[in-house]
């Protein structure tokens, strides 16, 4: 089964997953060597974060991260192992030790793979598909939005903007998992309770931010969530 970890950090965040590159590698080895790790990697501050919403057909973009909360994404990590494995691979993450790591199961992934090594000019983003306080969907947004977030990705996967995506299953199936003077503590639900929350996410390979922005600003959730962009932050950069 795939799962999220979604990496935070409580405070200002200057750089990435706030753990050692040393620490960060030793776990990466031993997740790849074991066929856990799929991709992952740390992202770039919140300060780079761009939001992407509409809202009565006006395309509102906006500098910093969906959620103004003290808590903020620093880095990701998608992997497939058993369903009683999860939390045993989020605990043994350095990050844990000093930030707090969500773990949320995809819901409909598709097959497992590792991602293509990157292209030559391209960025590499996540598109983060956030649940704002304003988010309101109808009945009817809510029996298209299948068909047309299908149509996005095959197109975006056609264009070879799309990587890999998929839907996370709700807050209610989530786990955060913390180290904490060798005690590993696993608590139920989100890293914050507030409205805003993470309903799923895309990883995108684009020219620039304008093209990140114009992909997200197709998505069919840009009318009633929040998009937001942030770019990766390859280890050793």
């Amino acid at each position: 089964m795939q799962y999220m970890l979604i990496h935070v950090l409580d405070g200002d965040i200057e750089r990435g997953v706030p753990c050692t590159e040393p620490d960060l590698a030793s776990w990466l080895g031993e997740a790849i060597s074991a066929g856990v790790d799929l991709h992952g990697s740390p992202l770039r501050p919140p300060v780079d974060a761009t939001t992407v919403r509409a809202r009565h057909g006006e395309l509102l973009i906006t500098d910093g991260p969906f959620a103004e909360t003290k808590e903020q994404v620093a880095g990701y990590d998608v992997i497939d192992c058993a369903d009683t494995e999860e939390l045993q691979w989020a605990a043994k993450h350095p990050s844990s030790r000093v930030g707090t790591i969500e773990v949320r199961p995809l819901r409909g992934a598709p097959v497992p793979a590792p991602l293509p090594p990157p292209r030559d000019g391209k960025t590499r983003y996540v598109l983060f598909i956030g649940l704002g306080e304003d988010f309101e969907m109808g009945e009817d947004d809510t029996a298209a939005m299948g068909p047309a977030t299908d149509a996005w990705v095959k197109e975006m996967d056609g264009a070879g903007v799309r990587l890999f995506g998929s839907r996370l299953e709700g807050v209610d199936q989530a786990k955060t998992v913390r180290r904490r003077d060798d005690r590993v503590l696993v608590t139920d639900g989100p890293f914050i309770e507030t409205k805003e929350m993470i309903a799923g996410f895309d990883v995108l390979e684009c020219a620039d931010l304008d093209e990140a922005i114009e992909v997200a600003a197709q998505h069919p959730m840009v009318r009633c969530g929040v998009l937001e962009l942030r770019p990766l932050w390859p280890l050793g950069e």
